[in-house]
């Protein structure tokens, strides 16, 4: 009779494939060698030798070393072209994985790139529509595999801009920013100096014609769930947006934007999700002002010179977000900012503290200002807030793959 046991693969072979970058980290992972071993035996003794040679199958995939060479290949009629014509660039700023708000704000890193000489870069994005027409940007690549490495590999330095990372115990993103997220996104590229905190979105004259749908126009939301990145943390109710158009609808044209799984407001016009990326912003860009919460609307209407009543709750504050040029609704509890995603101890009640009637005096406020220049501020970037940025990130993303392990290894 077959001895099953004894018909295991060598274990120090069976771990290099299994655990390479684990194999030889010590005797804190022979924990992990055991449960591994333990695992294949209990496969062997229940799936027999069908059950092993499957295990192993999937241990010896050779996608992974076959892929990155595919990943080139397909690189190569997009990569060598623009790389014969433009020469190899200084930098590379990877947004694919960002959220198109993110992709957004990115604008203020290539303006201040530009400004201080800088015009070897290209970008990498998913969302190439909020460039068109951005005399900043040198040169748009499109989001493939390995771009990022490929240039790396030839001397290019990848800029990775993400400003936070997230930590799954505690269902946040840390650290939280000390300066607006818009500063430390610019650190990442390593700009000094003082920078301009206001993202930027070029439309054409007949685009603009385009966005004006109504001659009292005010753009609002009524949710933003449907975001890459959708956190109830930042979701008012949609009973208070109703109250905005019912309050105000006699004295303005109310537009929907957003989703087409937003909630509908009863009484505005409804273009959700019947609109583009561009043409939203020209919605905005023609609306005498927008109402809506924290993301991606919000920096859009800053993007094309329009205020906005916004709703910020407490996840975080308008001081690492948000524009002077707003009515920023924030609710400063014990708690805020907290940066938690979905999870909340406290039911939400920085947001449950504003009503509608703060958002119909934030409105008449906003109405009031109308043609006057809209109010920006600026961040003086210095070398030691680089630095510092840079190594509270590096320790935060440590943890949370720790805290990724832990929890679902």
């Amino acid at each position: 009779m077959l001895n099953r046991a004894s018909s295991l693969p060598d274990a120090g072979e069976y771990l290099r494939q299994a655990e390479p970058d684990t194999f030889h980290s010590g005797t804190a992972q022979m924990s992990v060698i055991a449960r591994k071993l333990g695992t294949l035996r209990r496969v062997v003794r229940h799936g027999g030798r069908a059950g092993m040679l499957e295990v192993l199958k999937q241990k010896l995939d050779l996608r992974p070393f076959l892929q990155p060479p595919l990943d080139y290949a397909l690189l190569a009629p997009s990569a060598l072209p623009l790389l014969a014509k433009h020469g190899r660039p200084e930098l590379l700023i990877n947004a694919i994985g960002a959220g198109v708000g993110d992709d957004l704000l990115l604008s203020v890193m290539y303006h201040e790139l530009r400004r201080r000489g800088q015009d070897s870069f290209w970008v990498t994005t998913k969302h190439p529509q909020l460039y068109t027409l951005n005399p900043d940007i040198p040169l748009v690549v499109p989001p493939l595999e390995r771009y990022d490495r490929l240039l790396m590999r030839l001397g290019t330095r990848v800029v990775y801009p993400w400003y936070t990372s997230y930590h799954p115990a505690y269902d946040r993103d840390d650290p939280m920013p000390e300066q607006h997220i818009i500063s430390v996104m610019c650190q990442k590229a390593s700009i000094t100096g003082e920078i301009t905190l206001r993202p930027r979105l070029t439309l054409s004259d007949d685009e603009r014609e385009a966005g004006l749908r109504a001659p009292r126009q005010i753009a609002i939301q009524s949710a933003g769930l449907d975001a890459k990145h959708a956190m109830t943390t930042k979701n008012w109710k949609r009973e208070g947006y109703q109250a905005v158009v019912s309050a105000l609808g006699t004295s303005f044209d109310f537009v929907q934007v957003g989703s087409r799984n937003d909630p509908p407001l009863e009484g505005a016009m409804d273009l959700r999700g019947q609109t583009s990326l561009r043409e939203t912003a020209a919605i905005l860009a023609s609306s005498q002002l927008f109402v809506g919460q924290v993301g991606f609307l919000m920096h859009l209407a800053r993007a094309v010179d329009c205020r906005s009543v916004i709703v910020y709750g407490g996840r975080e504050t308008p001081e690492q977000s948000g524009y002077p040029c707003n009515v920023n609704l924030y609710s400063p509890v014990a708690c805020s900012p907290c940066w938690r995603l979905n999870s909340c101890p406290f039911d939400r009640i920085c947001l449950d503290m504003i009503n509608a009637d703060d958002v119909i005096a934030g409105v008449e406020q906003q109405v009031a200002r109308a043609g006057a220049t809209l109010e920006t501020t600026t961040d003086v970037i210095t070398d030691a807030m680089i630095t510092r940025t840079a190594e509270r990130y590096e320790e935060a993303s440590q943890v949370h793959q720790l805290a990724w392990r832990v929890l679902y290894q």
